[in-house]
Formats: structure tokens, sequence, C-alpha cells
């Protein structure tokens, strides 16, 4: 299924925990599995804007560019730089993505993408997907799922800024293997998105999608 390997690309989704680490050449209590799942859902309750300029690094090593909006719960929006021709949109808790090189649509489920747990109301780090991975360095907290319905269809990995905790980047890494990581800069969390960013107009219908 070449088109849905595709989708997943673009979409820009623990081996056991030590009871001490050293921070600063001292040693500490390294937290809980259950205090860095709290911490992490915590953080992703409380976020309701995201807007950041983002930097993709393909499986073959290609690199694009764009600008992502986060409207939590619910709303995402992918908007790649020209010369792609890439929109993925979230709305409506369905998915679609847009590939105006072929003119081609495609639709689904929001909780069948890797990155869906991210936009629900109630994030559960325990049900809908299964941690693979969980470590804390001493700056960033490193998260690794599977949707438990599809554990074979990749996983995705966030990767969160501790002081203070914030969305720094992701890799999605599809079935075949291939990985491709998207890396947020500018991260701005405080200004209300344009809901017309969320609105879907066909480009087959209404012409391109950033007319």
């Amino acid at each position: 299924m070449p088109h849905r390997r595709t989708l997943l690309l673009h979409l820009s989704a623990l081996a056991g925990l030590g009871l001490l680490g050293r921070v600063g050449g001292a040693r500490a209590l390294v937290p809980s599995r259950g205090e860095l799942l709290s911490a992490v859902t915590d953080y992703l309750e409380g976020l309701r804007y995201l807007e950041a300029r983002f930097s993709q690094i393909g499986p073959y090593g290609d690199l694009a560019t764009g600008t992502v909006y986060l409207w939590r719960p619910g709303r995402l929006r992918i908007e790649y730089d020209p010369p792609s021709e890439v929109l993925l949109l979230a709305t409506d808790w369905r998915l679609i993505f847009y590939d105006g090189s072929i003119d081609q649509v495609t639709t689904i489920p929001l909780a069948q993408t890797p990155l869906g747990f991210l936009l629900e109301e109630k994030v559960d780090l325990e049900k809908e997907v299964e941690v693979r991975d969980l470590r804390a360095g001493e700056d960033e907290i490193t998260l690794t799922v599977v949707r438990r319905q599809a554990p074979d269809q990749g996983s995705v990995t966030l990767v969160f800024a501790r002081r203070p905790m914030e969305l720094r980047r992701w890799t999605v890494v599809d079935p075949q293997g291939l990985a491709t990581r998207v890396i947020l800069e500018g991260i701005r969390t405080d200004v209300p998105i344009d809901p017309d960013l969320f609105h879907w107009r066909d480009p087959r219908i209404f012409g391109s999608p950033s007319d």
C-alpha cells in the first residue's frame, strides 16, 4: 500500500528504569514510570494550542519544512512549504491527506493514525496505545508507543523537554521500519489559532488549499 505508507511517512507515534541516576554529578532519584506517564499526560491534556515551524527528515535523508498547527482536542494541520503539495488535516475526528502532486485525497479515522492519541480530550497512555519505551534523561523524556489494536503498523516516538515540559520532536516508524523525524522550532502555545485553518475545502472542488 504505497500511498498509505507515504501518508504515514509524512506524519510526521522501557527497558527498565534504574532507581538511581546522576544529575549534575550528584546521585538523584529517577522518576518512576508512573510519574513520567503522569507528567506527559498532564502536559498533553493541558495543551490547547500549539503552532510551530518544523523540519522533517525522511527515511532516505530527504528534507521538508512547513508549519504545524495543533488545537486540542481533535484538530491538527500539517502544512508543507512549496514545492511540496502535501497537506494533512485532522478535523471532525478524521485525518485528511491531500497530495496535490497527484490530486488525490485520502481520509481515514483519526484513531487509526500514529499521532491520533495526542488529539484525544482525555489522553490515556495505557488504553488505546501501548508504551513500548519510556526514558528520562536530565533534560528530556522520550516516549515510544504503538496502537494496541495494530502494533505491527508502526510506532511513534515523542521527545519532550523537561524544564519546562514541551513537545520538541517526534519520529514515526512505518510498518516497513522506515523512520521519518519531525523537529519543531519556534514553538508557540499562548496564542489562539484561526479555526478556519481546520476547515476542509476539497481542492478538487474549491481549488488549492492555500488559496
